[in-house]
């Protein structure tokens, strides 16, 4: 075999364990985002038989706010990150949505987000320094909306 050959070939097994690494650790990230996120997810799960307040489903759905679901639940959009491991979630709330999100970058710690995506205006992005106060803002959040 020829030198340009075996160059290309060991470029190209290169490529191939470069993307399976990409992969292993994209995974990881996503693991450890996830059990970030458990507390978060366990306290929507807490709450989401909890009944809307009407006058919050009249903001958010004002022409068939009575035939939409009138539970906690009901507001959940998506979960985001990936269905068996999620690292956030994206909440129907008056005038728009907010969505809670774990992400992690390489050596730096752990960021805590909460966007408030209001329609028709800029998003509003706010990091939080650790996941009690984030959590903390969710229960918050959580609290303006369901009857208690």
């Amino acid at each position: 075999m020829n030198q340009t050959l075996q160059k290309l070939r060991e470029l190209a097994q290169e490529s191939v364990l470069s993307a399976e690494d990409s992969l292993v650790r994209k995974q990881e990230v996503f693991a450890s985002c996830a059990e970030l996120a458990a507390p978060l997810i366990h306290a929507f799960n807490d709450v989401e038989k909890e009944f809307v307040r009407i006058s919050v489903m009249r903001q958010i759905w004002p022409y068939d706010y009575d035939r939409r679901d009138d539970r906690v639940s009901g507001l959940l959009v998506n979960l985001v990150g990936p269905s068996e491991a999620p690292i956030g979630l994206k909440l129907a709330v008056p005038h728009g949505f907010v969505q809670f999100e774990v992400s992690l970058r390489p050596g730096s710690p752990p960021v805590f987000t909460c966007v408030r995506d209001t329609h028709g205006q800029r998003p509003l992005a706010m990091d939080f320094p650790n996941a009690e106060a984030w959590l903390e803002f969710f229960y918050k959040s959580i609290a303006d909306l369901i009857e208690l």
